[in-house]
C-alpha cells in the first residue's frame, strides 16, 4: 500500500490562533475557562484540561474573577455583553474570519436586508452569526432550501447572502448562481475560509490519485466532515478517524493508495500519528531498497546522523581557524551529541509521544541497545577529553554535567519561577546553540594546543547560528506539541513569524562577520564559501511556512545534510589550496 498525504493540512489561522491563546494563558495563570469547546478537537481539549483549562457550558458556570476564553466559533452578542457585566477577563478567541461574517450579518440587517445563510443550523458558528443579524435571517444548507427562503422574500426585500466559513465551496458556487438567476441584485459575500477551499481543493485532488481517503480530525468538526462528503461526492471510500485507534486496518489493506488529509481543527502531531500508524500497518516485501530504508531510518531515529553532521561542523569550524581537525576532536563530538540527543528523548518521554511519535516505538524496540551506546559514548567522550589535556576534559565533563542536570529540579516546589533548567522560556534554543558553540567551535582550541583569535569569535558565532536556527527549525515544527506540554521554545514565546525572522537576523549577521574576517584577514576563503551554509539555513527556516507534513526521517535529513554539506565546503577549500 502506498500512501499520499495532503500537501495543506491541520490547523488553519483561526484554529491556530485560539489554540494558541488558550496555552499562552494556562501556562502564566490559573482560573480559565472557555465557553463552550474551544475548537471541534477532542484530542487538542483533553490536553488542554490536563494544563488547567475548564470548559464551561453556561457563562453561569464560570466563577468570578475567571478568565474565560470566547471559543474560535464565536458567541452571540448577548453572550458577549452577560461576560462583560461579570467581573471577569475575557480572552477573544473568535476567528477573525468569522468575526467578519458577525459584522457583515450586522451590517446587513443595518440596511434594512434580509440574511440568507448557507451552514448547519446546529453548529455554534452558524447560531453566532445569526444572532448578530438579529433575527432577520435564513440558514439554508442546499438548493431546496434556498428555493423556500427566497419564495417568502418580498422582491422588494434586498437580499444579503453568506455562508458559514467551513462550507463546501462548490456546493455555495451552484447556490451563488442558482440564487442570483432568480434575484439579480442580491448581494453575495464570499465568507468561506481559503484554508477550507484550499484543503477541500486538495482532496478533490488526492481523490483522482488514490483509491481511498483517511480524513484526520474530530468527529464534530464541521470542516472535517465536508472533506469526507467531498471525497465520497468524488467516488472515493473516506474513512474519518479521530486517532490511530480508528484506523480500519482491514479495510484499508485492500486499497493501492490511501491519501491522508485532514481538518483545520487537527493538530500537526496528530496527523504525524496516524502517517506513522499507517506507515506501521503498511505490508511491503523484502527488497534490498527496503533494507536501505530501514537501515537509513535506524541512521536517523537513533540520532546517529546529528552525530555524524556535528563532527562535520568541527572540521568546518576548525578550518575556519586554521586548526588541523583531527579525528579524536571529531569522536569527541560526536560521542558527546549523540549521548545528550538520546539522554534527552528517553528523559521527555511525553513530549516525544506527541512531536515525535515514531521515535517512541523505535526506543522502544532498541531501549537496551541504544541506552549501552548512550554510555559507551559518554564515558569515549571523557576519555578522549582527559588524553587531549585537562581543559579539554573539564569542558566535556561540564557540558555532560549540564545536558544531566538540565531537566533536573534544582530549586524547591515552592519556589516562584522555574524550578529546572528547561523551564526557562528558550531555553531549549539558546542552551543548545551555546553548547554546540562550546563543545564545536571553542573545545578544539585547547585541545590542539592553539591560541584563542579573532578567528576563534568569528567561528564560535557561526556554529551558534547553525546550531540555534537549526533548533528553531525544529521548534517552529513542534510548535502545536511544545505548546500543549508546556514547553516554551522561542517559537511557543515570540510566535512563527518572529521566530524566522529572529533566525534570518543571526543568520544575515553572521555572513556578514564571515565576509569582513575575510576582508580582515582573520579568515581565510573557507569563510566565503561556509556562507552556503547559511544560505542553506535560512532557507530550511523559510520552508518552515509550508503546511506540509513530512516524516520525521525525511525532514531530519533536509535539516542534519547541511552540518555534512559543511565538512564539504570546507574540504573543497582545503584540497583546492584556496586556504
Amino acid at each position: 500500500m502506498k500512501i499520499k498525504v495532503a500537501r495543506t493540512s491541520g490547523f488553519c489561522y483561526g484554529v491556530r490562533r485560539a489554540v494558541n491563546l488558550a496555552f499562552e494563558e494556562a501556562i502564566h495563570g490559573d482560573n480559565l475557562y472557555t465557553l463552550g469547546e474551544l475548537i471541534h478537537n477532542p484530542q487538542v481539549l483533553e490536553i488542554l484540561k490536563q494544563r488547567g483549562v475548564r470548559i464551561a457550558k453556561k457563562i453561569e458556570d464560570i466563577p468570578e474573577s475567571a478568565t474565560v476564553i470566547i471559543r474560535s466559533h464565536g458567541v452571540t452578542p448577548q453572550a458577549k455583553a452577560a461576560l462583560r457585566n461579570r467581573s471577569l477577563k475575557i480572552i477573544d478567541a473568535t476567528c477573525p474570519k468569522v468575526a467578519r461574517v458577525q459584522q457583515l450579518a450586522e451590517r446587513a440587517v443595518r440596511l434594512g436586508m434580509h440574511v440568507i445563510l448557507f451552514g448547519d443550523s446546529e453548529h455554534s458558528e452558524v447560531k453566532a452569526i445569526a444572532a448578530h443579524a438579529e433575527g432577520r435571517t435564513s440558514i439554508v444548507k442546499d438548493r431546496k432550501e434556498l428555493d423556500a427562503v427566497i419564495s417568502t422574500i418580498p422582491t422588494s426585500d434586498k437580499i444579503s447572502f453568506m455562508a458559514q466559513t467551513t462550507q463546501n465551496i462548490a456546493l455555495w458556487k451552484e447556490l451563488v448562481t442558482h440564487l442570483l438567476a432568480l434575484r439579480p441584485d442580491a448581494e453575495i459575500y464570499e465568507t468561506i475560509c481559503g484554508a477550507t477551499d484550499e484543503r477541500q481543493n486538495e482532496v478533490r485532488r488526492l481523490a483522482r490519485e488514490v483509491d481511498a481517503l483517511v480524513i484526520v480530525g474530530g468527529f464534530q468538526s464541521a470542516n472535517t466532515q465536508r472533506l469526507v462528503e467531498i471525497s465520497k461526492n468524488e467516488g472515493i471510500p473516506a474513512f474519518q478517524v479521530e486517532t490511530e485507534a480508528d484506523l480500519p486496518r482491514k479495510e484499508l489493506a485492500r486499497f493501492e493508495t490511501v491519501g491522508v488529509a485532514a481538518g483545520a481543527s487537527t493538530p500537526s502531531w496528530m496527523i504525524r500519528r496516524i502517517l506513522h500508524s499507517l506507515d506501521v500497518t503498511v505490508a511491503v516485501k523484502p527488497s534490498f531498497l527496503l533494507f536501505l530504508l530501514e537501515f537509513w531510518r535506524f541512521i536517523v531515529r537513533s540520532n546517529i546522523l546529528v552525530a555524524f553532521g556535528a563532527a562535520q561542523l568541527l572540521y568546518a569550524a576548525s578550518r575556519l581557524q586554521g586548526i588541523e581537525p583531527e579525528l579524536p576532536y571529531q569522536i569527541i563530538v560526536a560521542a558527546y551529541i549523540f549521548a545528550m540527543h538520546l539522554l534527552n528523548h528517553f528523559t521527555d518521554r511525553f513530549t516525544t509521544e506527541i512531536n515525535y511519535p515514531a521515535r517512541v516505538g523505535f526506543y522502544e524496540r532498541f531501549r537496551r541497545l541504544l541506552l549501552t551506546l548512550g554510555i559507551v559514548a559518554t564515558a569515549s567522550s571523557l576519555v578522549f577529553a582527559y588524553f587531549l589535556g585537562p581543559l579539554a576534559f573539564i569542558i566535556i565533563f561540564a557540558m555532560s554535567l549540564l545536558g544531566l542536570v538540565y531537566r533536573m529540579e534544582l530549586f524547591k516546589i515552592g519556589r516562584v519561577g522555574p524550578r529546572r533548567l528547561m523551564d526557562i522560556p528558550g531555553s531549549k534554543d539558546l542552551f543548545l546553540g551555546m553548547a554546540w558553540t562550546v563543545i564545536i567551535a571553542l573545545l578544539v582550541v585547547p585541545a590542539s594546543g592553539s591560541r584563542f583569535t579573532p578567528a576563534t569569535g568569528i567561528a564560535a558565532f557561526f556554529v551558534f547560528s547553525l546550531a540555534f536556527t537549526r533548533s528553531l527549525v525544529y521548534s517552529i515544527r513542534d510548535v502545536q506539541g511544545d505548546r500543549m506540554v508546556g514547553r516554551e521554545t522561542v517559537a511557543v514565546l515570540v510566535g512563527e513569524s518572529r521566530t524566522r525572522r529572529l533566525g534570518a537576523f543571526v543568520l544575515a549577521l553572521s555572513a556578514c562577520s564571515m565576509v569582513f574576517s575575510f576582508i580582515l584577514g582573520w579568515t581565510s576563503a573557507v569563510s566565503l564559501f561556509l556562507i552556503v551554509n547559511l544560505v542553506y539555513a535560512f532557507i530550511a527556516l523559510w520552508l518552515t511556512r509550508s503546511e506540509s507534513n513530512y516524516s520525521d526521517v525525511f525532514f531530519e535529513t533536509i535539516v542534519e545534510g547541511n552540518l555534512v554539506l559543511s565538512q564539504l565546503a570546507a574540504w573543497f577549500v582545503h584540497l583546492s589550496g584556496l586556504a
